[in-house]
């Protein structure tokens, strides 16, 4: 057993509740790249107050004083101080926070995270002369302005309706302006504002849309009511319409077509999808359905930091049940599929509201906290603390959930149960149902494939109009250094690859790319500049919509040469593959990596080839290898392609697999003909 699990286990047989805090002191003193003194006294504090479950004023101090400096430990902190609040020490808190405000004995973390903690607590800690300082001092911090609007909201502040009007023309990103419309309407009223100061200081072209369905959603007098039961889920990473851009990947494809096959049973009443977004170019709420609706959240996230949810948890929590309250939307199912601190918001909201949480669940950052040997690797501080978060988190939400969901069959379950100990816990293992995902075998391709394969012969340049003659290596996904669109490239250029096959890698923001995004195409051109024999042999374009590219993948293995059509997923891991089943649904011959839930439906040698994609070389020789090396001739090739068109055909249709979605929803809401 390697050191991560075995260190887990034990942690767990004697008291899990303090695990994460354990774990970290135990990694720093062994550490050989962390030695921080002040860290693990400050790790000791925390275990400490977790382990005695006391929180008294010399508790509230201490804590308060570490309180705005670290942001996973600012979490850990809060976390337990709302754990452990009780009406007992009501008085103690707020006399400590009305202290530290008044003698500015803070920095503007330490400040957010104070307010926060008065909202959740119903302390109204401000007397108006420090409100309006704030609203002054800290105009120019997004992350306090958004916390003062909401705590002036939550406390119903009045008296600064000029100071807010003032905000409002500053240059603040869309997202703010719309939370200080939302509080001048609550607390006063947006007929009053003037149409014209928003034209000039709100609305623009580019989020009139947004703007405009927003504001009459919000007049409007909505019902969601019908007879069955309503599913909220939750996709926070992108947009249904921005499929492989940024970090929205194979999620939004699936979300979207099984919120659709799920609102189609008799038994559904709405699927409710929410997102959140920063970018309001779309508008508010888009229907997919007649009862699967999509609604952009225009929740302000400081894109800047690495981990954005971190901070904001509690206020994305209250956003998401003031908006649920506002519309009337009565969610009877929360289904939440990340270890991250928004789906954590959405889990609380749904105990809150006494609802039923299901929870998918996968063994992620576990399977990467150790090297091939099984001992820990050696993580930065802040790497290691980001890391350790989602553990936490997800060891939350197995207690928190009604039911669980894995991804693929009992070897995906077999694989669970290492990571999680908690499932040798008898009431812990009968919430879990193994489901796999699935994709629209059938979807209607309203437009000749040929069409779209002509257009985009078409955007070629003269020296690429004979990109399709050969047989083509394709990719599909969001650019990330995790999905190894680099090492692909490289591996076709430096093999027998790029001698038979052209390569088409598909994904990727070109209009706003992010810095992940951006140092990826300046690679791929940088590239090509220093290696021109490979000009018009390789191609980047864009993300693509699903049906444009599965009308590409038509037309291009209608193509019939000498050698296959290949998908090749570079992907260090995959939980499941989404692109992957589509490819395979087509008849490429699919590669896909080792590491992950790939293995759960591709049968190496059978129906596809699974490799190791851990860098360019490692892609490079098992392609070579199954390709070349196998001496397989086109007839056995397609073979295995059949085999992999009926492996998806006959199990991963979201038809299908929606039956099972709804069926587990079902019995979690008590229905007698339904069970886990």
């Amino acid at each position: 057993m390697n050191e991560f699990i075995k260190f887990r286990n034990l942690v767990y047989e004697a008291n899990n509740s303090v695990y994460p805090f354990l774990f970290l002191e135990n990694y720093i003193i062994k550490s050989k790249t962390i030695n921080t003194r002040e860290l693990i006294n400050q790790i000791r504090i925390i275990k400490q107050i977790e382990f005695e479950k006391k929180l008294g004023e010399k508790e509230i101090g201490e804590l308060c004083s570490i309180l705005g400096n670290n942001s996973y430990v600012d979490r850990f902190i809060i976390d337990i101080i709302l754990k452990l609040f009780n009406d007992d020490i009501k008085v103690i808190l707020k006399k400590k926070i009305e202290d530290l405000i008044s003698q500015k004995q803070y920095n503007n973390q330490k400040l957010y995270h104070v307010l926060d903690i008065s909202i959740e607590c119903d302390l109204d800690v401000l007397s108006d002369s420090e409100l309006l300082f704030m609203l002054q001092e800290y105009k120019l911090d997004f992350d306090l302005v958004s916390i003062l609007t909401d705590y002036m909201d939550h406390f119903k502040r009045q008296g600064f309706k000029s100071q807010l009007s003032k905000l409002l023309t500053l240059d603040y990103p869309d997202n703010i302006k719309i939370q200080l419309l939302n509080l001048l309407k609550n607390l006063y009223s947006l007929e009053n504002l003037d149409k014209s100061f928003l034209k000039h200081h709100v609305i623009d072209e580019k989020n009139k849309v947004f703007y405009d369905h927003y504001l009459n959603f919000s007049n409007l007098d909505l019902k969601f009511e019908k007879q069955g039961i309503s599913i909220l889920q939750s996709m926070f990473y992108g947009d249904f319409e921005d499929s492989g851009k940024g970090n929205n990947g194979g999620l939004a494809v699936l979300l979207k077509d099984l919120g659709e096959e799920i609102s189609k049973d008799t038994s559904v009443a709405y699927v409710f999808t929410i997102t959140i977004t920063q970018e309001l170019n779309k508008p508010f709420i888009s229907y997919y359905d007649a009862k699967h609706l999509f609604i952009r959240l225009p929740i302000y996230l400081d894109q800047s930091v690495s981990d954005e949810f971190i901070k904001r948890e509690l206020f994305i929590k209250r956003y998401i049940r003031n908006f649920l309250k506002q519309s009337e939307i009565k969610p009877d199912v929360f289904h939440i599929r990340y270890l991250d601190n928004a789906s954590k918001a959405v889990a609380e909201l749904c105990k809150e509201l006494n609802k039923k949480l299901v929870f998918t669940l996968t063994p992620d950052p576990h399977r990467n906290m150790f090297d091939k040997s099984g001992q820990l690797k050696e993580l930065k501080f802040n790497e290691l603390v980001e890391k350790l978060n989602k553990i936490k988190i997800g060891d939350e939400l197995i207690y928190l959930s009604d039911g669980i969901i894995g991804i693929g069959d009992t070897n995906v379950k077999k694989e669970l149960d290492i990571y999680f100990p908690q499932f040798k816990d008898e009431s812990i293992n009968k919430k879990i149902k193994m489901i796999s995902e699935g994709i629209q075998i059938d979807k209607s391709l309203n437009v000749l494939a040929t069409d779209i394969y002509s257009n985009l012969l078409i955007e070629l340049s003269e020296t690429n109009r004979d990109f399709f003659k050969k047989p083509i290596i394709l990719n599909v996904g969001r650019l990330s250094v995790l999905k190894g669109q680099i090492e692909l490239l490289k591996a076709w250029s430096n093999s027998k690859l790029s001698d038979t096959h052209n390569l088409l890698i598909i994904g990727g923001d070109y209009e706003k790319p992010n810095k992940e995004e951006k140092m990826i195409i300046d690679f791929f051109k940088s590239y090509l500049q220093r290696s021109p024999e490979f000009k018009g042999r390789f191609i980047h374009k864009g993300a693509m919509s699903n049906m444009d590219i599965r009308l590409l993948q038509k037309g291009i293995i209608k193509k019939d040469l000498n050698y296959p059509h290949i998908y090749l997923c570079s992907s260090v891991k995959e939980e499941f593959g989404i692109a992957i089943l589509e490819a395979m649904s087509k008849g490429f011959l699919t590669l896909g990596p080792t590491k992950g839930g790939v293995k759960t439906y591709m049968r190496h040698g059978e129906n596809g080839f699974l490799i190791d994609t851990s860098n360019w070389e490692t892609i490079a020789k098992e392609a070579e290898n199954h390709i070349y090396d196998s001496k397989m001739d086109i007839t056995e090739f397609k073979k295995i392609q059949a085999a992999g068109r009926k492996t998806v055909d006959e199990n991963f249709s979201v038809k299908k697999i929606s039956k099972e979605f709804v069926s587990f929803y079902l019995s979690l809401k008590g229905e007698k003909d339904y069970e886990i």
